[in-house]
């Protein structure tokens, strides 16, 4: 038979004679609750908590007025031809030189699941990177991405493309994340709506922490619902294909 082991008690100066289970004095870790640093950071937390909820109000009130970009625009930006310059030059096999060629960005196959990740921290330095707070407006239904595939080159050399023609690249967004804040803090939310590979839902809902509510559905109200899920607090984009292929 095992010999018994005293019974810890919290908060009391128990002395376990012990060599397995040394004496642990419990008003050490009661008296950290009440620690200056500790009392600090949990001020801090909650401080940085409601200036992300703050920012959240005020952006949804005021995104109007900025001056902001299409998404249509961040594609054309990121396909636009560029020139390499003196550090990225391409080494050329007909001249055997290293050249400033030009870049082109196209997309060489749609998926059934399309996710946009928006640039949203601009890198400074180690330790620095700045929120890019800049008002992005996509569309919630038919985002047409078409024009953004390498299809006409490949006629043009008569290979098989893989943009099929027969099925459109319609996309219909069903999920957006929201961040709050800076890079070192900040407030995450998100919208979404049901789908599946055959159709996707009008109603819309709101996850904020535990908070789950309905934000409302297509037949009305629906620049409502484009003024909240369309705001300069978007992150990352998710989008389905209408047909899937």
């Amino acid at each position: 038979q095992l010999p018994q082991t005293p019974q810890y008690q919290p908060g009391k100066n128990t002395n376990v004679a012990s060599a397995s289970l040394p004496y642990i004095d419990s008003q050490k870790f009661h008296s950290f609750l009440d620690h200056p640093s500790y009392l600090e950071s949990r001020k801090a937390a909650a401080t940085s908590a409601a200036e992300a909820k703050k920012q959240q109000k005020q952006q949804s009130n005021t995104y109007k007025n900025l001056n902001g970009v299409t998404l249509g625009q961040c594609f054309d930006a990121f396909t636009r031809p560029e020139r390499l310059d003196e550090d990225n030059m391409w080494y050329c096999s007909n001249c055997c030189n290293h050249v400033r060629a030009m870049k082109t960005m196209e997309l060489w196959k749609l998926p059934n699941v399309l996710v946009l990740h928006l640039k949203r921290f601009d890198f400074k330095s180690t330790y620095r990177r700045d929120k890019i707070d800049t008002f992005v407006d996509f569309p919630l239904d038919e985002l047409n991405m078409s024009k953004y595939c390498s299809s006409l080159q490949q006629k043009q050399k008569q290979q098989k493309p893989f943009v099929r023609d027969e099925i459109p690249a319609i996309y219909d967004l069903f999920g957006v994340t929201n961040h709050y804040g800076r890079m070192g803090f900040g407030h995450y939310t998100a919208f979404a709506r049901r789908w599946n590979e055959n159709e996707i839902e009008r109603e819309w809902a709101l996850f904020d922490d535990s908070s789950v509510r309905t934000v409302g559905d297509g037949n009305s109200n629906l620049n409502h619902i484009d003024d909240r899920i369309v705001s300069p607090a978007a992150y990352v984009l998710f989008y389905r294909r209408r047909i899937f292929t």
